[in-house]
């Protein structure tokens, strides 16, 4: 069976082509670039470059339709939001290819954070004291509603069409009330619809699920032992811990009630009390997705045995608990980060024992770690990061 695995750039496509591949699937990877991280996995059977569909999307479309075309895909695993964004417009044109994610309507539901966050009081699910805010205007009659600083600032969705352009959004903080007003003043997001949070300190957990429609077929969770920016983002050191009972009912809540089908990530941050408050879902397959591939949940096959309508095969419960992932390049991102903040407001005392832990997690290895991308036997992905990596190191940001 042919399969396409597109974004080829991400590390959650690298952990979906190796999966498959190793089982023999034929595997077709798209991406923006000339190479990238799948393109130079062993298992990738054949790489075509395609627009890039944050910038054209239509013309993106169309490229994924021709290689469909072209490479008989049978198919299509969209790793990103923009990816799932254009090809929910472009269903009916796939022909008879299966696309592996939910529809627009689903996807909707849980991509915008202001709904989601109604939808999961209505349910009965904890959130962070919340606040919508349709624009600058609409702050400033809402301010005496809000809870004391920090606050985290979010656009109600990651992407945002801007001039005809898919614009990426991230979250944002305000220590004080000139910041926030600053923010709604000088960031195009938010001249379209957000909402405004308490800061929530506590530990990130995340539900990984392959749903359908009322149930799961497959669970899993992390949490975050590191992240760059270490303040929040994306996961650079990862641990499996045992499921908790409470955010399974509240996955299974959630998703239930817009009938999801598929993969998705239910992060969950618990406050100082200990209750676990929703962040956000993700609708597609999530950046640490290999730790759960290394645990014995192989959410890529699993998935693919859904689409193609196969039977899943039998998982061996519990998985493997304690287990580590590290992501090498982001754990040094994260390190140099914290240099910089160190240098900054000049606390190396301080910031010693922190740096230490960071650099035992760059060094660690072992039975009970695995690395994101690092793999003896399938080296080329980590070849062509690390010369990503110093190729823009030093125009780069970090």
């Amino acid at each position: 069976m042919n399969v396409l695995v597109t974004d080829g750039e991400n590390r959650s496509a690298l952990a979906i082509v190796r999966s498959l591949g190793s089982r023999g699937v034929n595997v077709i990877v798209t991406g923006t670039k000339i190479s990238c991280l799948s393109s130079r996995s062993k298992f990738c059977s054949r790489y075509r470059v395609v627009t890039d569909p944050m910038e054209r999307g239509e013309d993106y479309l169309g490229d994924i339709i021709k290689v469909i075309k072209d490479e008989n895909v049978e198919i299509v695993f969209p790793v990103t939001e923009q990816t799932i964004f254009w090809l929910n417009k472009g269903r009916n044109l796939c022909m008879d290819t299966i696309i592996a994610s939910p529809s627009e309507e689903q996807m909707d539901s849980i991509c915008n954070k202001s709904s989601l966050m109604e939808l999961a009081r209505s349910l009965g699910v904890e959130t962070p004291f919340t606040i919508n805010v349709r624009d600058e205007k609409d702050l400033v009659t809402k301010l005496p509603e809000l809870p004391s600083y920090p606050l985290v600032v979010k656009p109600a969705y990651s992407k945002t069409f801007i001039d005809g352009r898919l614009v990426p959004s991230s979250v944002m903080y305000a220590s004080n009330e000139e910041e926030l007003l600053s923010l709604y003043r000088t960031c195009d997001v938010l001249k379209s619809p957000s909402l405004i949070q308490e800061l929530i300190l506590g530990e990130g957990t995340g539900i990984f699920t392959l749903f359908d429609k009322d149930h799961h077929l497959a669970l899993f969770s992390h949490r975050r032992l590191l992240e760059k920016p270490p303040s929040g983002g994306v996961s650079v050191l990862s641990e499996s811990v045992p499921l908790d009972p409470t955010m399974v009912d509240s996955a299974t809540r959630l998703l239930s009630a817009v009938g999801w089908t598929g993969v998705a990530m239910v992060e969950f941050k618990k406050d100082q009390s200990g209750q676990a408050k929703l962040m956000e879902i993700n609708g597609r397959f999530w950046g640490s997705l290999q730790l759960a591939v290394s645990c014995g949940v192989d959410f890529p096959y699993l998935a693919f045995c859904y689409y193609s309508r196969q039977n899943l095969p039998y998982l061996e419960h519990p998985y493997l608990l304690g287990h580590k992932l590290k992501w090498s390049y982001g754990i040094l991102d994260h390190c140099l980060i914290r240099a910089k903040q160190a240098f900054q407001v000049k606390s190396y005392r301080t910031a010693l024992p922190s740096f230490m832990q960071v650099l035992e997690a760059f060094f660690a290895s072992g039975p009970t770690v695995s690395s994101d991308v690092f793999r003896a036997e399938d080296m080329g992905p980590f070849m062509q990061e690390t010369l990503d990596y110093f190729n823009s190191f030093l125009g780069r940001k970090v």
